[in-house]
């Protein structure tokens, strides 16, 4: 099927799956929050060097990585549910000590303890997020209808990277540990309140599975993509105190969301990475040769989020049409570790780096060097790979 137009059907839009997008739209909007203030959160101790500011924040995406092979285990063990709240409930802990340690400690315990946590906290996200987007979605949504669940809810999240660092700029300082308690608990109600299917074991589960983590024949779109959401990683972690940033991104995102069902809905199917890919070049090169103009501010933003809206929603259904029979679960949480993974770079080379100019230089080229590949390459390879 070429069609860039995704159906909607009604019957799919019930209490449960309301639920959990909601449910996954806080649960992210949370995680962005949280980041933003581990960042200004670090800014004014001293003794840290930028190298260790940025990993600190951006060490949570290699996080996301450690529990994934446990997580058919886990879901074939237990209820899969229950396991998604465990790992909320273990993020708030894990923040909770990180907000408690780390600005009290100093040297290399702070470091350590900085780490460690972050490590785990991108972990326990990682494996909640794998499991509402990649297992629990699906389980609420008949067999027709589960390629529009996951588009759908994978908005709904793309839409919390302009709400979590929005949040944190509005919100009095003292008062976001207590929203962020708030917001996990709603997350636990909304995923208690879903009626999920019982499902017998399977008997042979084996403790270390690829199965629902990693899709092996999605490499090529991971590596288009991870470019995409590293860009966008950075220009999210230089606007951290910059509302206006976010709400023109959230505009972009509308955008795009609009575009895809009116633009480029008979569209050919790689015109959704090309045109995505242009926006984002003519978003950096306003940075770089024209940054301060009160146009640049509110229309580069814009751009951004056209460009990164198309792109990774374009790649999740490469994803999924790229799996076998069985692997839709696999092939949306490949999308999410690889969308997530190079956020988490982007986001740490900001910290690193520090250079506004020089990371949009970075940008600029990294997009350019991915828009390039996946025109001479990848699109042909995925055409020829898929199996839907």
């Amino acid at each position: 099927m070429d069609t860039q137009n995704t159906p909607v059907h009604i019957r799919l839009w019930h209490r449960d799956f309301w639920f959990l997008s909601i449910a996954g739209l806080l649960l992210s909007t949370v995680v962005y929050m949280w980041l933003s203030r581990v960042a200004s959160m670090l800014e004014p101790l001293s003794g840290m060097t930028s190298l260790e500011r940025g990993g600190m924040v951006g060490i949570y995406g290699l996080g996301l990585f450690l529990l994934g092979p446990y997580c058919h285990y886990l879901i074939q063990r237990y209820r899969r549910n229950k396991v998604c709240i465990l790992s909320v409930a273990a993020m708030a802990l894990l923040a909770f000590a990180f907000g408690e340690i780390v600005p009290r400690t100093d040297g290399t315990e702070r470091l350590v303890f900085g780490l460690v946590i972050m490590l785990w906290y991108g972990a326990f996200f990682g494996l909640a997020q794998m499991i509402l987007s990649g297992v629990l979605v699906l389980d609420v949504a008949e067999s027709g209808q589960r390629t529009e669940a996951n588009y759908a809810s994978a908005w709904f999240r793309r839409f919390a990277i302009c709400a979590g660092p929005l949040l944190a700029i509005v919100l009095p300082v003292e008062s976001t540990m207590k929203v962020r308690g708030i917001v996990y608990v709603a997350v636990i109600v909304l995923l208690l309140l879903v009626k999920i299917p019982f499902k017998t074991p399977d008997g042979n589960e084996k403790l270390f599975s690829s199965d629902r983590f990693i899709l092996s024949q999605g490499h090529w779109l991971a590596f288009n993509l991870l470019p995409v959401a590293a860009v966008l990683g950075m220009s999210v972690a230089m606007a951290f105190n910059n509302p206006i940033f976010f709400e023109q991104v959230a505009i972009g995102f509308a955008i795009a969301l609009a575009a895809e069902k009116f633009v480029f809905a008979d569209a050919d199917l790689q015109s959704e990475f090309i045109s995505g890919g242009f926006c984002i070049i003519a978003a950096l090169l306003m940075y770089v040769t024209r940054s301060g103009m009160p146009v640049v501010e509110h229309l580069a933003p814009s751009l951004i989020g056209i460009g990164t809206g198309l792109i990774s929603s374009r790649i999740q259904m490469f994803f999924i049409k790229l799996a076998d029979h069985c692997q839709r679960g696999t092939a949306q949480n490949s999308f999410f570790l690889s969308w997530e993974f190079g956020f988490a770079i982007g986001i740490f080379l900001t910290g690193w780096l520090r250079d506004y100019h020089q990371l949009d230089v970075i940008g600029l080229i990294v997009i350019l060097v991915s828009t390039i590949f996946y025109k001479a390459f990848t699109h042909n390879w995925y055409l020829k790979h898929r199996n839907r």
